[in-house]
């Protein structure tokens, strides 16, 4: 297991991604970091400050997109559930998840009920692309991008049309007043016929983690029936 300073890097991405968070054409927040759990996150992470993804986890406790709608993990704090350690199964507190992740790693979720996992061999590729966890299908979908490739989606891709069927009248306000470890519960679920309109369903803010349960239960479910 590699050391912190064996981790560091003279050639950090960080100062390359916050020209580009400086420039992203989506509303961003990035979030302060505990120095001292960032660090312990990077190495629980094992991975160098080189990388996009250890420049995220270093610099900063996430990263809020599109007023809170999209949320990429970083080393945690009041403001988003979670880090990418706990969400992982990783470091002293992880998530009390019933559906553990196997074979990737979650690295941003929606509060619509999607997430962003890094494959590491679950779907039958050996590219480390980014998958999404479809709420309208609770199926894993390929990006066909690799995380530095998705997080300059993230900052500047046309977030409106990808998640267009998602979103209902008024989700920016309620997106904002979500709490850091919430996101949406909507009923009649997406997946279902009935939840195909989604300014007519209901919506309760919930966990991340307890949302996420809820859908693998749910996907659990019908590949059994």
């Amino acid at each position: 297991m590699k050391e912190l300073h064996e981790l560091l890097s003279e050639d950090s991405a960080w100062p390359e991604l916050s020209e580009a968070l400086r420039t992203a054409k989506n509303e961003v927040r990035v979030l302060d970091r505990d120095r001292q759990r960032a660090e312990e996150t990077l190495v629980g992470m094992q991975t160098s400050d080189r990388t996009t993804l250890g420049a995220v986890v270093l610099n900063c406790g996430g990263l809020l997109i599109d007023r809170g709608w999209l949320r990429v993990l970083g080393s945690g704090g009041e403001e988003i559930a979670g880090d990418i350690r706990s969400w992982n199964g990783l470091g002293p507190e992880p998530l009390e998840l019933k559906f553990k992740p196997e074979g990737y790693v979650i690295a941003a979720y929606d509060i619509a009920g999607g997430f962003f996992a890094i494959n590491n061999g679950a779907f039958n590729d050996r590219a480390p692309n980014v998958y999404y966890f479809a709420p309208d299908t609770l199926e894993w979908e390929d990006t066909e991008k690799g995380y530095t490739d998705f997080l300059d989606w993230a900052l500047n891709g046309d977030l409106e049309q990808y998640y267009g069927t998602f979103r209902w009248n008024g989700w920016e306000e309620e997106a904002e007043a979500l709490g850091g470890f919430q996101a949406m519960r909507i009923y009649p679920f997406l997946w279902s016929e009935e939840g195909r309109d989604v300014n007519r369903a209901d919506r309760t803010p919930v966990s991340a983690a307890e949302l996420w349960d809820l859908q693998q239960d749910m996907r659990r479910q019908l590949a059994q029936s």
